[in-house]
């Protein structure tokens, strides 16, 4: 019987020592999310990589909301043993960036606009405004030196009817740019903003794939002038203001940071511009590319356009 009593107590021992010594990388990566953000995450976990476990991350709070699936709102949780860790801040970094420039955008173009940016993938604070702080040091320190930019896309849902429409939305872009350069967020910056017609949000439109193949058949073959009296002829009539705001929130935001923007809201595209600042073209040996400061609305023209 002490033989017997024995050999359990044995078993329970090395059986504790294993899982110690091999803790579930699940749980190594719960338990550390749980105390660095004070809220519980859903963790997938991918694999392992040499002697780290990688996973997909994401606050549970999110389960049942359209965030659950957009990898904008994931980050990636390690497991090492029993050390945990993460890059879930670079997700609050991009929130919080979004939420930094989201006024003005609101201000200069009305509430159809969804900065969609990214800061990554290094970064040291995941607040937009203390993360600034710290790149502009950097910035002193090391000029010579190339930064990660603010990049992403602005993705503005609006009307284009008329010329004036369209130098209403090339003046807009150019006050935004100055206010970048006011906030000094425009140092390093790689950014491209889209004007789209707000009828692609039409419930009648959102993934409309008869429309989509007709206006994608004829996008080559019409000139810029015949493409867009097709476009406003298909899309028809505008959709209110509750219809554009609940198809906004639908908006799977890391399928455009992943693959840019595609299918209805890529046909609905009006104007487009890529905004590169001068340090930027500079430090990446951009060479071909212009360098513009942005400091009289002339120098502030559309890539390109379906107007």
């Amino acid at each position: 019987m002490k033989k017997y009593l024995a050999s359990i107590i044995t078993i329970i021992i090395l059986s504790g020592l294993y899982f110690y010594m091999n803790p579930n990388p699940q749980k190594v990566i719960e338990n550390h999310l749980k105390n660095k953000y004070k809220e519980e995450f859903i963790v997938e976990v991918l694999g392992k990589r040499e002697k780290t476990y990688e996973a997909i991350i994401y606050p549970k709070k999110y389960v049942g909301t359209s965030r659950e699936n957009d990898s904008y709102y994931w980050g990636k949780g390690f497991a090492k043993g029993r050390k945990g860790g993460d890059t879930y801040g670079l997700v609050l970094l991009n929130e919080s960036t979004n939420e930094f420039f989201l006024p003005k955008l609101k201000e200069l173009f009305g509430e159809n606009v969804l900065p969609v940016l990214d800061m990554g993938p290094s970064y040291v604070k995941n607040n937009f405004k203390e993360e600034m702080e710290a790149l502009k040091k950097a910035y002193k320190l090391y000029p010579t030196a190339s930064f990660e930019p603010i990049s992403g896309g602005i993705y503005i849902f609006g009307r284009v009817e008329s010329n004036e429409d369209r130098e209403w939305y090339r003046k807009q872009i150019y006050e935004f740019v100055q206010f970048m350069k006011e906030t000094g967020t425009f140092e390093y910056v790689s950014l491209e903003i889209f004007i789209i017609d707000e009828r692609v949000l039409k419930d009648d439109m959102i993934n409309n794939n008869e429309v989509l193949t007709i206006l994608e058949n004829n996008r080559k073959k019409l000139t810029r002038k015949e493409f867009f009296n097709l476009r406003n002829e298909i899309l028809g009539e505008y959709p209110t203001k509750d219809v554009i705001k609940r198809n906004m929130l639908q908006i799977n935001k890391g399928a455009y940071i992943e693959n840019g923007i595609r299918d209805m809201f890529y046909q609905g595209i009006v104007f487009y511009k890529k905004l590169n600042s001068p340090k930027y073209i500079e430090s990446n040996n951009l060479e071909g590319k212009k360098k513009l400061n942005y400091n009289n609305l002339e120098e502030l023209q559309f890539e390109w356009e379906k107007f």
